[in-house]
């Protein structure tokens, strides 16, 4: 997704005709997992990259009008990189972020703009263009807008082990080398944007059969960018496309699950079904394990959860009873405590969360050497 979506950015400032400009998000469930050397280094490679750290709804809006009146061609549109996204879209900045969301949600749309009454003179409207790539992370998904991530194409990211550390990255090392890859792509772009400048040309592209087939709607929109990409440079490219979608489209941090009290029960499904398989399941499970269960299967939504440190365990309760599940005593291996009955959960589940797949294709727990989602499958 980073390399086609990398590649996408050079062919928008060169075929006027591309309609979208779909956001990336970099996420993970602690600090030091790459998100900002993520940032750093894309913006490097893309077409006018400009990486602004973090920075107000008003200046994202000022560096976009300058450079789409700007007298050079090929400068338009500027991709932009605010990192800290959690930060901004925390528990303590209610409403503060609302100006940022629509810029956010517009501009992935050319021909965007938003409308700003002048300071001074309050009968005078001003026209800001706000049509803009834009790449971001922060630390968890869980407070940002719905409206944004369907626009998002979403990476997670883990802290790595010794043995995966990469080579140090050092500006005036390499750099140059950074150059060379981000001119030969847009060489690249400038060769390819004739197959785009016409609407029917750029149409039986973004309406492939392939692409159709798999996605439909706002989905659609932003996988078509990346398939146009693809399709356009060949090779193993297209099937490297569809591959990430698939990959996207089961991957744990799925729309379909969008609130963190739905994320909490798949969760705690998936923890039940590795408890079954084990032959471990009691009466229910207690507030403090199922606490536990979420921050290890969902890390990037329950670490730093509100804003703050991770789950709590009351917190599980305020979750749960969005679902009208109440904590009960039950009878836990070291005796009985307050927490909830299998049975109960497992008729939210059947209520809230997608089915799981049939017990016969049922894939491999995390002792079997799967590495399960949320959704109890693997990947």
């Amino acid at each position: 997704m980073a390399v086609l979506w990398t590649a996408y950015t050079h062919l928008l400032a060169q075929c006027p005709a591309l309609p979208i400009a779909p956001r990336l998000g970099v996420f993970s469930g602690a600090p030091g997992s790459g998100k900002t050397r993520a940032l750093e280094i894309l913006s490097k490679l893309v077409a006018n990259g400009q990486d602004v750290g973090s920075m107000s709804s008003a200046a994202m809006l000022r560096i976009i009008a300058a450079a789409e009146t700007a007298a050079e061609p090929g400068t338009f549109p500027v991709v932009l990189f605010p990192d800290e996204l959690d930060r901004t879209y925390s528990a303590n900045s209610a409403g503060s972020q609302d100006d940022l969301t629509i810029i956010l949600n517009a501009g992935y749309k050319r021909g965007a703009a938003v409308l700003r009454a002048h300071k001074d003179k309050q009968a005078e409207v001003i026209r800001y263009p706000c049509f803009a790539p834009v790449a971001f992370a922060g630390l968890a998904t869980a407070r940002l807008p719905d409206a944004l991530l369907t626009r998002t194409f979403t990476i997670h990211t883990t802290r790595a082990r010794r043995e995966e550390r990469p080579d140090t990255y050092f500006p005036m090392v390499h750099d140059m080398e950074l150059e060379e890859v981000r001119e030969a792509v847009s060489r690249w772009a400038r060769d390819t944007a004739w197959r785009f400048a016409t609407p029917d040309k750029l149409v039986d592209v973004l309406l492939d059969q392939a692409l159709t087939d798999l996605v439909d709607g706002r989905d659609h929109e932003i996988w078509s960018c990346l398939w146009a990409v693809a399709v356009a440079a060949g090779d193993s490219w297209p099937t490297r496309c569809l591959e990430a979608l698939e990959r996207a489209q089961t991957d744990v941090q799925d729309r379909s699950v969008g609130s963190a009290s739905m994320r909490l029960l798949a969760a705690l499904r998936t923890h039940y079904g590795s408890l079954e398989r084990r032959g471990r399941t009691r009466a229910g499970i207690g507030k403090d394990d199922a606490c536990a269960a979420a921050i290890d299967l969902d890390p990037v939504t329950f670490t730093r959860y509100d804003g703050r440190d991770d789950l709590r365990p009351e917190d599980v309760g305020v979750l749960l009873r969005e679902h009208g599940l109440t904590s009960v005593r039950v009878r836990l291996d070291n005796g009985r405590s307050y927490g909830w009955r299998w049975a109960d959960l497992q008729d939210a589940w059947e209520r809230v969360l997608p089915p799981l797949e049939d017990d016969a294709d049922a894939p491999a727990s995390e002792e079997d050497n799967g590495t399960s989602d949320v959704f109890g499958q693997t990947r």
